[in-house]
């Protein structure tokens, strides 16, 4: 009985372990594709400042449009590649958490079954041996 119950808690415990495991590697996936997406951002921004900075060497005006256009474009382009980078983690994770937590209520009702059917033969070895 004591063996069932420890093999219950053993497998609660390892689900808990494995929900750890994949929380840390949703969170790493997630900072991983916002790191990227950004550096690529402020690259492409200091690109285009270094630009801007030779024109207005060259004496021409600050009033052109074009450095705000492309600011502006890459600020809602760089939130819109994170955006379905977070959708795309967020899906895969969605879709590894119902595929582990199947995993996990299989191994639970085994362990289940078994705590019962160890029961089950305590009682009945009992039974018996009162019976004698």
């Amino acid at each position: 009985m004591a063996s069932a119950l420890s093999d219950t808690f053993a497998t609660i415990n390892e689900s808990f372990v494995r929900m750890l495991d994949w929380n840390r590697d949703v969170f790493e996936k997630t900072m991983r594709a916002t790191q990227e997406e950004s550096l690529g951002f402020i690259n492409r921004r200091l690109e285009r400042n270094q630009r801007i900075l030779e024109s207005l060497r060259e004496n021409e005006s600050l009033a052109n449009p074009n450095w705000f256009i492309e600011a502006a474009k890459d600020y809602v382009e760089t939130s819109s590649k994170i955006r379905d980078r977070f959708f795309d983690v967020a899906s895969q994770g969605v879709q590894q958490a119902a595929e582990q937590g199947k995993r996990n209520v299989e191994s639970f009702r085994s362990s289940a079954n078994d705590m019962a059917d160890k029961s089950r033969r305590s009682v009945e070895a009992a039974q018996r041996k009162a019976a004698e």
